[in-house]
């Protein structure tokens, strides 16, 4: 008979993993504010399912801010048809004005690409570019295949490809 390891509490994960969904979303929304939300909201639904045997809580609770963050962008197109700005995460000290601008441009247009491809596209590619998570990873938070994985990320790829036309190649390696 095998025995269920009882999973961390919800405030000890909060705790440890806080940062991590805080980035998660970030990356994803570009805004402090609405990452502070989808981090509550993270939480909240983890309190509220009470999920059992996961395998890593970093990949779990990473997918469940990207799935979360793209939510938020699809409402906010939805209802208001503005995408915020993407922020360059980690802006460049020495980068020029006309450099910024173009990347600032970049971020949007990559971002509302990503707001208009079906939502495990999106979650696939979120995890693998914004968030570095290898293939393996992926498919285990999302209980899908590697290469279902890989098949997802290949479509959600050339959907951005055709979005983003030649700007896609920058964005997507």
């Amino acid at each position: 008979m095998t025995e269920s390891v009882p999973s961390p509490s919800p405030e000890w994960l909060a705790q440890q993993y806080g940062p991590l969904v805080f980035k998660a979303a970030y990356r994803v929304l570009g805004d402090a504010s609405l990452a502070e939300d989808v981090q509550q909201d993270v939480f909240v639904k983890l309190i509220e399912s009470d999920p059992v045997d996961v395998g890593s809580w970093p990949a779990y609770l990473s997918a469940s801010a990207v799935r979360t963050a793209i939510d938020v962008l699809r409402r906010r197109q939805r209802w208001w048809r503005v995408v915020p700005l993407w922020r360059a995460q980690q802006p460049l000290a020495s980068a020029s004005a006309e450099q910024a601008s173009v990347e600032r441009e970049r971020s949007q247009r990559l971002r509302l690409a990503l707001a208009k491809l079906p939502k495990r596209e999106a979650q696939c590619f979120s995890l693998r570019y914004l968030e570095c998570m290898e293939i393996g990873e992926i498919a285990r938070s999302l209980a899908l295949s590697e290469n279902n994985v890989n098949v997802v990320l290949h479509r959600a790829r050339r959907r951005l490809e055709t979005q983003l036309g030649e700007a896609a190649t920058e964005i997507a390696p």
